[in-house]
């Protein structure tokens, strides 16, 4: 039994982009002999404790067991306090296990450069997407393109931003000329668009 879950580690365990290594098996089946190994259905993060299926003909066991899972990941090369910009020589890339979490994580430092943290962190720590808040596209008060996009025609005009926004936020624009505040969608540096498409008038 013991051989075969070795072999089954052995010849690969991957989920998400990161691969399975044994620390211990908490209880064994009572049974022996060699026996099919599967994951269980994991919806969510890479669990440090989980139960894994195993099968010997028709009989079927959930075995518990404690794990690291190994991935290529952005660490910190220092330990750096919360609201800190990222830079690229404060990180690094190496392999890390991110048992016990469940957000994304990157494995390359230009993606996070000038990202703020919004924890402590310290030497070696992984990067996750809960860690980090990106800068404003547009800030309050920014003069912004808007683009009224109608699906044939696309039409520019210029406004002035009533609060912050990342890239996807929707955000209150004025209109420079009529002095209207329309909703719009932050799209880049400057740039914020408003989708008519489908709709009627």
């Amino acid at each position: 039994m013991q051989q075969s879950l070795e072999k089954f580690f052995n010849n690969g365990v991957a989920l998400r982009g990161a691969t399975a290594e044994l620390i211990r098996v908490e209880s064994w089946p009572n049974s022996a002999g060699a026996m099919r190994w599967s994951l269980p259905n994991i919806k969510r993060g890479h669990p440090q404790r989980f139960s894994l299926i195993a099968e010997q003909g028709n009989k079927k066991w959930y075995v518990p067991v404690r794990v690291h899972w190994w991935a290529k990941a952005i660490v910190m090369k220092k330990s750096v306090p919360a609201r800190s910009l990222l830079s690229q020589d404060m990180m690094k890339l190496t392999r890390a296990d991110i048992a016990g979490h469940n957000g994304y994580w990157w494995d390359n430092s230009r993606d996070l450069t000038g990202m703020r943290l919004t924890r402590p962190l310290a030497k070696g720590d992984v990067i996750f997407r809960s860690h980090i808040k990106q800068p404003p596209m547009i800030k309050r008060g920014d003069i912004v393109q808007i683009i009224l996009d109608t699906g044939r025609i696309s039409i520019r005009s210029e406004g002035k931003a009533m609060r912050n926004a990342s890239r996807g936020d929707r955000i209150l624009v004025k209109n420079m000329r009529s002095n209207e505040v329309i909703q719009a969608v932050a799209e880049d540096t400057g740039v914020v668009r408003i989708s008519l498409r489908g709709n009627n008038g």
